[in-house]
């Protein structure tokens, strides 16, 4: 019985990792668009202010966490 929990357990905690996004992070600069292409998620951001805009995915609730205007990374540590 406690073997079985233990399996259980555990693919429970594979599956939560799984579930996890980690995209690498984009350059720090001021937000200047979003695009939702399907299930996901893009931010533009132009780091220079010179429009240099670099574009690169974010997870669903960076995307929602940072607005146009706003400065990334600092958007999604507050």
């Amino acid at each position: 019985m406690y073997r079985l929990a233990a399996v259980f357990v555990a693919v429970c905690a594979l599956a939560l990792t799984g579930c996890a996004q980690d995209f690498d992070k984009g350059p720090a600069g001021k937000v200047t668009d979003k695009v939702k292409d399907g299930k996901k998620f893009y931010l533009v951001v132009d780091p220079t202010k010179a429009g240099d805009e670099k574009k690169f995915r974010v997870s669903k609730y960076d995307y929602h966490d940072c607005n146009r205007g706003s400065k990334y990374p600092k958007c999604i540590d507050d």
